[in-house]
């Protein structure tokens, strides 16, 4: 008679608990997606993120800058995989024969939050971006290089958008 007893005490400790989940009301997850990916050519076709290219941009020479609260403010941390906040993807990783970039966006906003890309001393775009945020996330909605659109969220490009470099 003593086993039915405890085994019925302890099933109802068991249901009577409830996990720390749903005690905390802090999500056990985060989606955070504040980057954009694109190819950069020239006008006459040449794949300006090949460093085996004459003219390329070189891994080296880029950064990146976000603009908050009035303040421009290069972005480099040395302890994460990419210390600049981009990345090239190469013709492997993009499934295609050309390289792409990835960039950290600014998501300090957003509506129209700024990041800059200075491909060299002399040559500096900009992307503006939107955001949509709430208590799990943080997701890129558009994005606008040099003011033309280059990401909507409700449209899936079949390949990566293109950018022009004179």
């Amino acid at each position: 008679m003593k086993n039915p007893i405890v085994l019925f005490l302890l099933g109802i400790i068991i249901i009577s608990c409830n996990s720390d989940d749903e005690n905390n009301n802090t999500p056990s997850y985060y989606n955070l997606e504040t980057s954009v990916e694109f190819k950069v050519s020239s006008p006459a076709g040449v794949d300006l993120l090949n460093p085996n290219n004459a003219n390329a941009y070189l891994a080296e020479n880029i950064k990146i800058y976000y603009l908050r609260n009035g303040e421009i403010e290069e972005i480099y941390n040395p302890n994460m995989d990419a210390p600049r906040n981009f990345s090239i993807i190469s013709p492997e990783d993009t499934g295609e024969d050309f390289y792409g970039i990835a960039i950290g966006l600014n998501s300090s906003q957003l509506e129209n939050a700024i990041t800059y890309i200075e491909w060299s001393e002399t040559d500096t775009d900009t992307i503006r971006a939107n955001f949509q945020s709430g208590d799990n996330f943080t997701i890129l909605t558009k994005a606008w290089y040099n003011d033309v659109l280059i990401f909507d969220e409700d449209i899936i490009p079949e390949t990566l958008p293109e950018i022009i470099k004179n």
